[in-house]
This record gives structure tokens, sequence and C-alpha cells, in this order.
């Protein structure tokens, strides 16, 4: 189910929140700029599609962390207000809609420094309430397409294409030059000190995999699936 498409009487305290959360920033000349919440959406409306009677699916949240991406086209909340919000929407969640189970369903790098805070005090404030960080993106996928990719290359390019193949700007990724990667890249250094293009391959050029982006999508909804199946408080 739906959270804005639903009454108030439709909602149970013993269905699962899905909270999609991205963000929107520049992802090289290709990509479009929600491509970190265009994926987490996917997937968890994907999820919500199969087990519509177990699932609470709440409006993505577009906005997230992307300082790393300065000198680029961004819009980013900082990482205090991002805590607020987070910390005060899941407190929502619990106290005025009841769920006790809750998974934010994370489809953006940059996000992960903050929401395993948000989730540490949720969960240790409240017994008989429970959050859940699922991220749609994994160090397993890297392998799987023998890449070394951090940032707007052949794994986010590849999902992308198999979600709406419109959304990839294919006349654009010839011109896109891709560097060896820069240690600790987004936490000493930007997306633009790292490549000018804002796409972080490995020195790969960027290839685009239909088949195993739509494969990998799958297999993450159904990790998050069987997720909910077995989320226990």
């Amino acid at each position: 189910m739906k959270l804005i498409e639903i009454t108030r009487d439709e909602i149970r305290s013993d269905l699962v929140g899905l909270v999609p959360v991205g963000s929107i920033e520049q992802h090289g000349p290709h990509l479009p700029m929600g491509t970190d919440s265009i994926i987490s959406e996917y997937v968890a409306s994907k999820a919500e599609e199969k087990l519509k009677d177990r699932v609470l699916l709440f409006p993505t949240v577009y906005y997230g962390v992307s300082l790393e991406h300065k000198g680029f086209p961004f819009v980013s909340l900082s990482f205090q207000t991002t805590i607020s919000f987070f910390n005060d929407l899941l407190e929502s969640i619990f106290k005025d809609l009841g769920l006790r189970r809750i998974i934010v369903v994370n489809g953006h790098g940059g996000n992960s420094y903050f929401l395993p805070l948000v989730q540490r005090e949720f969960n240790m404030k409240h017994n008989d309430a429970k959050v859940i960080i699922f991220n749609t993106f994994s160090e397993e996928e890297k392998l799987r397409f023998n890449v070394n990719d951090l940032h707007a290359g052949t794994i986010e390019t590849s999902k992308i294409y198999a979600i709406d193949k419109t959304m990839v700007r294919l006349n654009k990724i010839e011109d896109i030059r891709s560097y060896e990667v820069k240690d600790n890249v987004f936490v000493l250094y930007s997306a633009i000190e790292a490549n000018k293009f804002g796409v972080l391959n490995d020195g790969k050029p960027i290839r685009i995999d239909e088949e195993l982006g739509k494969k990998i999508l799958n297999e993450t909804v159904d990790k998050l699936i069987w997720l909910i199946l077995n989320f226990k408080v």
C-alpha cells in the first residue's frame, strides 16, 4: 500500500514501513540528477507491488547529503538537518501512525554517514519499534561488473538503463574520460577533484549491460522482500 493513496482507517500497526531515500546530484553528463532516488524508489516500489498487504510505502525522500559534489550542480541538506529530519520522521511514523517496523531504503552512499547514527539512536530509544537500513548498492556489484565504480559509472548507468533507457544520454558517454580513482575520494577529495567529468569508474570506459543491471535490480528487490518478511520486533 502507498501511504499517500490510502485512508487513515487502512493504516495498520503490523505493516512494514518502507522509506526510500536518495539524492539530487550530478551523475556525469549522461545520467539524471535523481539517479540515486530513482533507484531506491524503483526497488521499494517493486517490493510494495509484491507485498501490497504487508507494506506501507512512503513518498521518496529525494534530498540527501551531497556535499562531496561541490563544483558540480547538486542539492544538499546538511548532516545536522538530515539527522534532525529523519529523527522526527521515524518518531512520527512510530508514534503517529503506529508502525513498529521501518526500513529505510537508501540509494545514496553519502547518506551512509548519517543514517546509521539515526538508526542507532532510534533503536536504542525504543524496545517495541525498530529501524533497519537497506542499501540498494553493494560491494558485490563491483565484482559482478568487474569495475571499481564509485559514482555514475558502469553500474549505475546499467541500472538506470534497465529501469528506463530514455533517461540515459547515450550520446554523452563517449566524451567521458575516467581516471584512476583517488584514495579517500568523498572523504578528502570531492568528485570534481577526482574527475572533471564527475564520473568515478576506476579508469575504465563506461559500458552498459542492461541484462546484468536488470538482474541485479531484481535480486535487490528480492533481498528487500526477504528482509520485510523476516523483520521481527
